[in-house]
């Protein structure tokens, strides 16, 4: 019985994946799908190549500078240098926001710099209208074009007949049903597979296969439960339509409202809801916060003479020339530390309300599962606003650390040195580059599981509904025709 059965299901599945392969114009259009990939293929690895050679070679550049340089630590500290965002293939894959924040980071004694240099900047009237990228066809094209195929699978049958020959026959509506679901589903794995089969070769020959194919499959997993449930509701839409015109409104219906208007709309409410503060008045607080001091009480001046005294006290010197190191590297590194302190004082502001926003768009995900594919994808390739605040941290950290090494250094070896300390290429080539560090795939689900949670939620009531309702809806037609 079961052997039998589950031929049915195979002939079912067949017969719906020929029908869609004479369709001429389903074949038209994923000839048209596969166009756009070999498209986005061509301009991804073009920008991948572009950009990693672009910053391998200032990051080689600002390397050389900053280990031949010849000069006094602190005036070292303020020559300075950059650091670039690593590039890796996935954010070309799905480029999220990273067009958007930028990608250097400025070191510079007594400045606390933000990420800048932007691609928007730069390329204003690419950016208006957007890039082609794998995402952009995964996630709208690909999806569009399932909701075409699915939403007239029923009203097809119905229009041209052959439903109430089907069922008079015998066969079961259910069957018929999700064998047009599962036929329908199988189409469009077979179209975008071949697509990810190359992008993770490509990912191998980039040498971080280690990091990045875990993160591959999670993409393409996200893909395959969304097309699910694209798939559920186009066949579920036809299903309950009496014409492939109406059937066809309504798909496309919720297509531009699932994957347009509510995703801007909850962008507006976000921004409405959670403001952020203006760059200049961010710097104007820092500003005044180290001038004044946080509670507006304790300036500049005043701090410093308070330190000084301490070190003399601690080290029982009644000058600053008794004490038994340079006390300006030490001065200078404590206002620095001051200096920190009020920029992430004032930063943690900004970073609540980022994350607010980011809360309140990973629960509107629940309402909407293109937002949660969408921010999921961004996540997984690296490209969300959580990868970008852990550059932006990890390389504070390292900024940090790097001006407290220039200021001990004229602290603890500038003292009896006739006229300025300068060092050399040996101290400065000795120094460690920066190296961020990708967060785990782990900590990226764990953060994102509220979208996972979305998109299962949705699959599985989407089925309940077909299995439910649409068998009823169908026992009508068949009883009026």
């Amino acid at each position: 019985m079961r052997t039998k059965r589950f031929g049915m299901w195979q002939m079912l599945i067949k017969k719906e994946l020929s029908l869609s392969y004479r369709n001429k114009t389903v074949l038209i259009s994923a000839i048209a799908i596969w166009i756009l990939f070999i498209a986005a293929m061509f301009c991804t690895f073009l920008n991948y190549n572009a950009n990693h050679k672009q910053r391998l070679e200032a990051n080689a550049l600002f390397r050389q500078q900053w280990a031949h340089q010849q000069r006094n630590p602190h005036d070292a500290a303020h020559f300075g240098t950059y650091l670039f965002k690593p590039m890796h293939l996935l954010n070309v894959f799905d480029p999220g926001i990273n067009d958007y924040t930028g990608n250097t980071y400025r070191i510079e004694a007594h400045q606390q710099h933000e990420i800048s240099d932007s691609n928007a900047e730069h390329h204003d009237s690419a950016m208006r209208f957007g890039n082609l990228s794998f995402a952009l066809i995964l996630q709208l094209l690909v999806p569009l074009f399932l909701l075409f195929i699915t939403a007239t699978s029923v009203t097809s049958e119905k229009e041209s007949g052959t439903l109430k020959m089907l069922l008079a026959q015998g066969l079961s509506s259910r069957k018929m049903i999700w064998a047009k679901v599962c036929a329908n589903y199988l189409l469009i794995v077979m179209i975008i597979l071949p697509a990810f089969i190359i992008v993770a070769l490509a990912v191998t020959f980039t040498g971080d296969t280690s990091l990045l194919f875990g993160r591959l499959v999670w993409i393409l997993a996200t893909c395959l439960l969304y097309y699910l449930l694209v798939a559920l509701l186009g066949t579920l839409i036809s299903a309950v339509s009496n014409h492939s015109g109406k059937a066809w409104l309504g798909a496309l219906c919720f297509w531009i409202f699932m994957s347009i208007i509510f995703p801007k709309i909850v962008t507006g409410i976000a921004t409405h809801n959670y403001p952020l503060m203006s760059r200049a008045a961010f710097n104007d607080l820092v500003e005044q916060g180290y001038r004044k001091g946080l509670n507006g009480k304790d300036p500049y001046a005043d701090r410093g003479k308070r330190y000084i005294d301490s070190l003399l006290n601690k080290y029982h010197a009644d000058s600053v020339q008794a004490l038994p190191f340079n006390v300006d590297g030490f001065t200078l590194q404590f206002n620095e530390d001051y200096r920190t302190m009020v920029f992430n004082h004032y930063y943690k502001t900004v970073e609540n309300r980022f994350d607010q926003q980011r809360r309140l768009l990973s629960l509107s995900g629940i309402f909407d599962p293109f937002l949660s594919t969408k921010r999921l994808s961004m996540a997984l390739a690296g490209s969300d606003f959580y990868h970008h605040e852990q550059f932006f941290k990890q390389a504070q950290t390292y900024r940090n650390h790097l001006i407290r090494k220039l200021n001990l250094q004229l602290a603890m070896h500038g003292k009896d040195v006739k006229g300025e300390y300068v060092v050399g290429p040996r101290y400065f080539s000795q120094l460690k580059d920066f190296s961020y560090q990708l967060p785990t795939l782990y900590r990226v689900l764990q953060l994102e599981n509220i979208a996972i949670v979305s998109l299962i939620g949705w699959i599985l009531m989407l089925m309940f509904l077909l299995q439910f309702i649409v068998s009823r809806s169908l026992a009508l037609n068949y009883a009026t025709l």
